[in-house]
């Protein structure tokens, strides 16, 4: 599947990808420097360019408002959905100087859901993606942590072959049952039976 790779502000440490040909490399805002850094070429440049500090004089550049009600992240992947996109990697989307940026990023896997496509956010060591009624699979050779938050609600959940296994349990989002789970070298199944549920996977090397 094409993919769409999304490079914004915030940390990116782990902002490392060689897109292929059919695959688009959108620069929301001050992740232009980070992929100019990085020698790799740019797409597309939008936002409103106060991270950056300087608007670029590029011919491939969408320029916003500073107010305006969605974050550079979110009209990049408008960008790319319009363009035919809905498979989205978002580099520079945790860490950084603004928790409530990363927040606003973990409501954005759930938007991307619901326009029927898939986003993950990466960051040094820590990938975050939403799973919503869908059964995935890790291989015995993974490891690290690996935790799941029911979100938006309540979810129904199962997990084989991690060093603690669930079966049809009830995941809700005020007691977090699904922290700190941790691959044991064994095969890996998650199943979410009902709802939607934030994935995060934490290598510890």
């Amino acid at each position: 599947m094409k993919t769409c790779y999304i490079v914004g502000a915030g940390d990116n440490r782990a902002t490392s990808f060689c897109p292929d040909e059919e695959d688009l490399v959108i620069a929301a805002d001050g992740g232009l420097e980070i992929l100019q850094k990085r020698g790799i070429p740019v797409d597309l440049i939008l936002g409103d360019f106060d991270s950056l500090g300087y608007i670029p004089k590029e011919e491939n550049l969408i320029l916003h408002p500073v107010r305006k009600d969605e974050t550079d992240l979110m009209l990049a992947c408008r960008e790319g959905l319009a363009r035919g996109y809905r498979s989205f990697c978002l580099y520079g989307s945790l860490g950084g100087d603004r928790l409530s940026h990363t927040v606003a990023n973990f409501q954005l896997l759930t938007w991307l859901a619901d326009q029927g496509a898939r986003g993950t956010l990466y960051g040094k060591g820590c990938e975050v993606s939403l799973l919503r009624e869908e059964r995935i699979t890790f291989p015995g050779g993974n490891s690290g942590f690996l935790s799941l938050f029911a979100w938006g609600g309540e979810a129904e959940v199962s997990v084989k072959g991690l060093s603690y296994e669930l079966q049809n349990a009830l995941l809700t989002d005020h007691y977090p049952l699904g922290v700190s789970n941790e691959f044991c070298g064994r095969d890996g199944e998650i199943t979410v039976h009902r709802g939607d549920v934030l994935l995060i996977l934490e290598k510890t090397s």
